[in-house]
């Protein structure tokens, strides 16, 4: 893969601005360009300049406060020793996403970390024959794009979906590892978070094995109206793995018992407790 400058400058952590002064300056090596003259850098390159500047250490941007917060408010950021958290700081940027458009898809290079500070995400696959199925929604202080952060090279299998208008915040993936072996608390940090993520997965893999529809369903339910998520059945028929016209069977079943009503798209809980004891 070949990296335009702007995308170049995202995965070392810096400004495009940066990044081309210190072409300007012979700070760095130069670079090929494509037919238009533009900068193309690769893999390669990245990793040329990395050991040019001798990053992280070349860098003394200050933190962000702004980035800092929204940083603290990530569960698994939240016992960081206060320098560790301001030099994470400096390796992030804000990116702005539109309703319907895509952070990655399958076959491309892991970009880094992502956090959520605004919106949501939905993470899924397909298969084959177009079908989906939601792997999780994340909501803001959340993270994805993770499973390809400490495998150089490695490409996303997923798709990652902005439901709304959404505002992500990237930590770029060569400068993150560089921290986490500076700092071990910060590699400990990561280990619990992949460790509950695991913990998560493998509870729903139980529960397809072990439960009903029905169970399932209402167990789903419950979820979605604690996160503030969806809950049409499109919706909860690609996170169940289920066929629509099956959840929409059972979700109209609970709505003559008197559990949910719809409401537009979706479906609201009224008896909380008849679901929690299904």
């Amino acid at each position: 893969m070949n990296y335009s400058t702007q995308q170049a400058a995202d995965q070392l952590g810096v400004s495009r601005s940066t990044l081309l002064r210190w072409f300007r300056e012979g700070r760095i090596s130069s670079v090929g360009r494509d037919r238009n003259g533009w900068r193309e850098l690769t893999a390669a390159d990245l990793e040329r300049i990395k050991g040019e500047l001798q990053l992280p250490h070349a860098q003394k941007t200050p933190a962000n406060p702004r980035l800092r917060t929204y940083l603290r408010n990530v569960p698994f950021f939240r016992q960081l020793p206060q320098p560790v958290l301001d030099q994470l700081a400096t390796l992030a940027r804000f990116h702005g996403y539109l309703r319907g458009q895509t952070i990655f898809a399958p076959g491309e290079l892991g970009q880094g970390i992502h956090i959520v500070a605004k919106g949501r995400v939905r993470l899924y696959r397909t298969t084959s024959e177009g079908r989906e199925q939601t792997l999780r929604l994340a909501v803001p202080f959340q993270t994805v794009g993770e499973s390809v952060l400490f495998r150089a090279g490695q490409r996303h299998a997923s798709h990652a979906l902005c439901l709304e208008s959404s505002t992500l915040i990237t930590l770029a993936p060569a400068r993150l590892q560089q921290l986490v072996e500076a700092h071990p608390v910060l590699a400990q940090a990561f280990l619990r978070e992949f460790s509950e993520r695991i913990k998560d997965l493998e509870d729903r893999l139980a529960d397809t094995a072990l439960l009903s529809l029905e169970q399932r369903l209402a167990r789903l339910l419950l979820e979605a109206d604690a996160q503030s998520l969806g809950s049409s059945p499109g919706e909860l028929s690609a996170y169940l793995g289920a066929a629509r016209e099956s959840v929409s069977r059972v979700l109209l079943r609970f709505a003559r018992d008197g559990w949910i009503r719809k409401d537009g798209r979706n479906f609201r809980i009224v008896d909380r407790a008849a679901l929690e004891e299904y």
